[in-house]
């Protein structure tokens, strides 16, 4: 279904990221208004993170009232035909003059007057309404139905067999895989894998995915957590024992020269791999990943730790803001990317985590090998 129009509703604060993740995938936006965007979108879109509902063959409208905003959806909507229902929900509180009930009602009424059965319980098609009081938009359109499957909320960090207190939230590393590979059909590169959380996303989303590290227990860890978030389900994730700086030696033969995404979290101080220094350790292992680049090229998704800053209502850090990394400094990071094959995207997000520490999320990347 690539090029449907449709309407995204974005989940959470951090809606820049959750929209970057959806263009990562395919979705190329004309409009964004919030937590609603409109625009053209692919399948790929029902793996994404950062989106509560998929609205296809709608629109989004700027809000007037109920009357205006029910006579523009009757204006321009195609019913399919079956059972229907009609659900509306907000984003954000109560826009003036605006009525769930009242907007329901009166597209209910509608569809039955073009001889629609409305089912509430069992319906196969759902006109689904969202009132975005902070931009006061309104968008619709008959919801796609998305793979109970792909639900991140059952897969918390602390709920696996082999748990960390720095494992990565599932929301934020399934947002990460996806910014990181996109759509490029080849090996998703989980390089400093840990206890998997990448690992897991990257396998769920049914991407061949390696994991790798360089700690045995790691990677034992790795792979029994990896089996129990599967749970009996075909997959195309493995994990290695191996040197993410050194590839050419340490990747499956079936993965080299394939890699289409890389995600890091990368270990500091005392969690850091051997007598590199976390600068350093990263960019042997951007250098490593490049030399194992697919044809299409690749793309990388780097999570920094970092003190709290100022980000814009949708969670973007403004090129103008200081970034302050807990380890190091901003300018080691311009540095790490411009002495590499990489190219760092200028779009910078933070994700907070507790009231000294947040994550900064960085998108680079990386041409074709010559």
């Amino acid at each position: 279904m690539a090029g449907t129009v449709c309407v995204l509703a974005l989940r959470g604060e951090a809606t820049a990221l959750a929209l970057a993740e959806a263009e990562a995938l395919g979705f190329q936006t004309d409009e964004r208004h919030g937590r609603l965007a409109l625009g053209g979108r692919t399948d790929d879109l029902s793996v994404a993170a950062g989106i509560d509902a998929v609205l296809d063959g709608g629109g989004l409208l700027a809000w007037t009232s109920n009357d205006a905003f029910v006579a523009s959806v009757v204006e321009r909507w195609e019913p399919p035909e079956g059972r229907v229902c009609v659900r509306v929900e907000r984003f954000g509180g109560r826009m003036k003059d605006s009525s769930t009930q009242s907007i329901a009602r009166s597209l209910g009424g509608h569809l039955s007057d073009m001889g629609r059965a409305i089912d509430l319980d069992r319906p196969e098609h759902v006109l689904r309404v969202v009132l975005d009081a902070t931009s006061l938009h309104a968008g619709w359109g008959w919801d796609v139905p998305r793979s109970t499957r792909l639900s991140v909320g059952a897969r918390r960090a602390g709920e696996r067999p082999f748990f960390r207190p720095v494992s990565l939230d599932p929301n934020l590393a399934r947002t990460a895989v996806n910014l990181a590979n996109g759509s490029r059909n080849g090996v998703l590169l989980d390089a400093m894998t840990g206890t998997g959380g990448f690992l897991i996303e990257g396998a769920l989303t049914g991407r061949e995915t390696v994991g790798m590290d360089l700690d045995p227990m790691m990677v034992d860890g790795a792979k029994a957590n990896l089996e129990w978030a599967i749970d009996g389900e075909a997959h195309r994730g493995s994990v290695v024992l191996g040197d993410a700086t050194s590839l050419a030696t340490s990747l499956p033969a079936s993965a080299r020269g394939r890699i289409t995404g890389l995600v890091l979290d990368p270990p500091y101080g005392r969690n850091s791999h051997g007598s590199h220094g976390p600068w350093e350790l990263l960019a042997r292992v951007l250098a490593s990943t490049a030399n194992e680049a697919s044809p299409e090229g690749a793309g990388c998704c780097l999570i920094l730790p970092i003190a709290p800053v100022t980000t814009a209502a949708d969670g973007v850090v403004d090129a103008s803001t200081k970034v302050e990394p807990l380890h190091g400094a901003w300018e080691d990071v311009l540095d790490l990317f411009e002495t590499s094959a990489w190219s760092l995207r200028p779009e910078r997000w933070s994700v907070r985590v507790h009231g000294s520490l947040a994550r900064l999320i960085l998108h680079a990347t990386c041409a074709p090998p010559s």
